[in-house]
């Protein structure tokens, strides 16, 4: 499948794509410890903490930067091969620019898979250790999105969490058991823990409604089976796991099971389906940054010096960055489908590729 060819301009733009995004990773993480600092001293964050966290954090920088790193580096691995004679060589040769541009998709589908693996496998560790750390030194609770605590659907039952500590005991616990409409129980609990995959509650009260009176029962500790009678958890633990992870960060199949779980329980799952479709396209991006490099290499074999090539990749990769975000709102904003707004910034960038390779020719 690859050639000599192939592999002398795989070489080529992989290797600058590679000093690209160490620097690019790099630079983001001094400017993210440095932020990190100003939490040094609050409970247990220490500068060590800090700096494993920003460890931590440095995956997910390079799957975001991934994408403007493989246009940059493309420009600069083919401007030197430009620069140096080496494509006109090539033509010269009786290599046809469409054999070139061959090689350098065959480079963008190893690109593909390093950026998948980095977001599919360690990306998602890595950030989940990181959370864990910081909120467990800072000694804070996960975020709940406000003052309101979190809400929970767990078949004909409302949970609502007041607290989700680190190590995802819940606190301020209260259950609401609706049948036929009418509320026939209510759960509450000072705290949750979770045992062995079973969710074992402390200082339970639980409350039963007829139409003539209510009734109490407490009991100073109960398991959540015996409390309900069925096979229904009180809130799934890889809704907890991942609370902590914004969705962009989680893998593919994280949130696919978070979908799963919101479409079980009638809750919307639109932005998590939107954060899936971009995680399962999101590899196309550096094919198309490499395609979208070509029309700019070709165009100037022999004009521009590499801070010429440096200049415009970067302008191109803030305005990918910018053009995606604005066209991903834009089209949420519309009603389109969360697939048809992850799909459509890649059409959009890809259309201009293909019609600058296109004048090429």
């Amino acid at each position: 499948m690859f050639g000599v060819l192939d592999r002398y301009i795989g070489r080529a733009i992989l290797a600058t794509t590679l000093l690209v995004l160490l620097t690019l990773v790099a630079l983001a993480g001094i400017f993210g410890l440095v932020a990190e600092l100003e939490d040094v001293g609050e409970g247990q964050y220490s500068v060590i903490k800090a700096m494993q966290y920003t460890a931590l954090t440095l995956p997910g920088m390079a799957y975001v930067l991934f994408a403007p790193s493989v246009l940059l580096g493309s420009l600069l691995g083919l401007g030197a091969l430009a620069s140096n004679s080496e494509l006109t060589v090539m033509r010269a040769a009786g290599v046809s620019n469409g054999r070139i541009i061959r090689s350098v998709l065959l480079t963008g589908l190893v690109l593909m898979a390093v950026v998948t693996l980095i977001g599919e496998t360690v990306m998602p560790w890595a950030e989940r250790r990181a959370e864990s750390l910081r909120l467990a030194a800072l000694e804070e609770r996960l975020s709940l999105g406000g003052d309101v605590g979190l809400w929970v659907r767990s078949g004909p039952r409302f949970v609502h969490i007041a607290t989700v500590m680190p190590d995802f005991t819940l606190l301020g616990l209260e259950v609401h058991e609706f049948r036929d409409g009418q509320l026939q129980r209510a759960i509450s609990a000072s705290q949750a823990r979770l045992e062995e995959n079973n969710w074992q509650l402390d200082d339970v009260a639980v409350t039963s409604f007829t139409d003539a009176r209510s009734l109490v029962k407490r009991y100073p500790s109960r398991a959540w089976q015996q409390l309900v009678g069925d096979d229904t958890t009180l809130v799934d633990a890889s809704v907890l796991t991942n609370l902590s992870v914004s969705p962009e960060n989680l893998s593919i199949k994280a949130l696919s099971g978070q979908i799963n779980y919101l479409r079980a329980n009638g809750l919307d799952s639109r932005d998590i389906e939107l954060a899936f479709w971009i995680k399962l396209t999101g590899p196309l991006a550096s094919l198309i940054m490499l395609m979208l490099s070509l029309p700019f290499v070709f165009a100037s074999q022999r004009g521009g010096g590499a801070g010429q090539k440096i200049f415009v990749g970067i302008m191109l990769g803030i305005v990918y960055v910018l053009v995606n975000r604005l066209l991903t709102e834009l089209a949420i904003t519309a009603g389109l489908t969360p697939l048809l707004s992850a799909i459509l910034p890649l059409i959009f960038f890809a259309l201009i590729a293909v019609l600058g390779i296109r004048r090429l020719s």
